[in-house]
């Protein structure tokens, strides 16, 4: 597949990942955020993230890395609890999972579909295919 349509695929799972995420967090509200404001925020917080991690680079090729990858990071840290008015209980939660979900997509699909280029992982994770022509030799 094509490094494009396979960014694609990897927006479309983070932003799912997320959306899903954030639903949970708010569900005990009595009175939920609107899924249009979900919607955006995660608009902002996903792809415009991503884009932002994987393309700013060239227009701001003097910044370091930690500026490609740190503002979407604080993006997804900051930005939810503060659109969202999250309570703490809410944030206990939100913190965790928003530090797991990018490692869980690039373990996901290394492990299922053998692409191993969502995010920096300091250890390669094999795919099942992978392990299964080990265990078969």
């Amino acid at each position: 597949m094509p490094d494009l349509e396979r960014f694609g695929v990897f927006i479309v799972a983070a932003f799912m990942l997320f959306f899903g995420v954030v639903l949970w967090i708010v569900r005990r509200r009595p009175a939920r955020p609107s899924l249009g404001s979900l919607f955006a925020l995660a608009i902002i917080v996903v792809p415009l993230g991503m884009l932002f991690a994987r393309y700013s680079h060239l227009a701001f090729h003097h910044l370091s890395w930690m500026v490609y990858y740190g503002v979407p990071a604080l993006t997804t840290f900051l930005l939810p609890p503060l659109w969202l008015r999250m309570s703490r209980r809410e944030i206990f939660l939100y913190i965790p999972l928003a530090l797991l979900m990018a490692p869980t997509i690039h373990i996901v699909f290394s492990l299922f579909v053998g692409w191993h280029d969502y995010m920096p992982f300091p250890a390669y994770i094999p795919s099942v295919g992978e392990l299964l022509r080990s265990a078969a030799r």
